[in-house]
C-alpha cells in the first residue's frame, strides 16, 4: 500500500465513522423512540412499552401495589415525547397542567436511549393592573388548560390566590420572597393547576417578574435525580 493510500485511508475511515455515528445520534424518529423502557428509582419500578402505532402500556410498582395503564404517545420538537393522561406519574415527576406527562428523549454517547421525565411545568399569569414602577406586586390572572386563576401579590409580601376548575374553587394565602437575582419564590401554600397546594418535594417560583407576565414554574425535586426510563436495547 502506497503512502498516499495510507494517508487517504487515515482520513476517510474516521470521517466515514463520524458520519455513521452522527446519523445514529441525530435520529429521534419513531423507530428510535419505540421500544421497552425500565425505571428503578425512589423505591419504585416501572416499565413502559412504546409501540410503533403510538400507543403505550405501562406497569408501575410502588409500596407493594401494582398498577397498569394504557394510552397514546406522540413526538414533538427534537426529542420531546408527550404521553396521554393515562400515564402513571413516577416519584419526582411533574405532570403538565392538562394532566399529560412529558419526557425528553436522551441519547448518551449518541446511541444509549433513555426517557427523562419532566420535573416542572410553567404556568403563565398576566398582569391585569398597571405596573407601578415595574414592581412585582399587583393583580394577575391566568386562563389556560381549562383552569382559571387569579393571584394578588401584596406589598407586604403576602399573596392571595384563587384557582377555579371543575368541580370547585380553591383559595390560598401565603408569602412571597425575592431572591438576590430578582426571582420570586412562593411559600408552600401556593396552589398548583390541580387546585392542590405544593407537596413537600415541590416548589413554585417566578423568573424575573418585572413586567406584564409572571412565568411561574412548578417544579418537583428528587433525591435520586431526574426520573429516567432506560431503553431495553441489548439482549443481555
Amino acid at each position: 500500500m502506497t503512502a498516499f493510500a495510507k494517508a487517504t485511508g487515515a482520513v476517510v475511515l474516521p470521517l466515514a465513522l463520524f458520519v455513521l455515528w452522527y446519523r445514529v445520534a441525530a435520529d429521534y424518529g419513531d423507530s428510535v423512540t419505540s421500544g421497552t423502557y425500565h425505571l428503578s428509582q425512589n423505591g419504585e419500578t416501572s416499565t413502559v412499552v412504546l409501540k410503533p402505532d403510538h400507543t403505550f402500556r405501562q406497569e408501575l410498582s410502588r409500596s407493594g401495589e401494582l398498577r397498569r395503564a394504557e394510552g397514546s404517545w406522540s413526538r414533538f420538537g427534537e426529542g420531546g415525547v408527550a404521553f396521554s393522561k393515562g400515564f402513571l406519574a413516577v416519584s419526582g415527576q411533574e405532570l403538565a397542567p392538562d394532566g399529560t406527562a412529558i419526557a425528553d428523549l436522551k441519547k448518551k454517547f449518541g446511541f444509549l436511549v433513555s426517557l427523562e421525565m419532566r420535573q416542572y411545568y410553567v404556568w403563565w399569569y398576566e398582569r391585569v393592573d398597571p405596573s407601578p414602577g415595574r414592581t412585582a406586586y399587583g393583580t394577575y390572572s391566568s386562563d389556560e388548560a381549562g383552569v382559571q386563576a387569579s393571584l394578588i401579590l401584596k406589598q407586604d409580601h403576602m399573596f392571595e390566590q384563587t384557582v377555579s376548575r371543575v368541580p370547585g374553587v380553591k383559595q390560598a394565602n401565603g408569602t412571597w420572597t425575592t431572591t438576590q437575582n430578582g426571582d420570586i419564590v412562593f411559600s408552600s401554600g401556593f396552589l398548583k393547576t390541580s387546585g392542590e397546594p405544593l407537596n413537600q418535594n415541590e416548589t413554585a417560583s417566578a423568573m424575573d417578574p418585572r413586567g406584564s407576565v409572571l412565568q411561574i414554574e412548578i417544579a418537583a425535586t428528587s433525591k435520586s435525580g431526574v426520573p429516567t426510563f432506560r431503553k431495553e436495547q441489548f439482549p443481555w
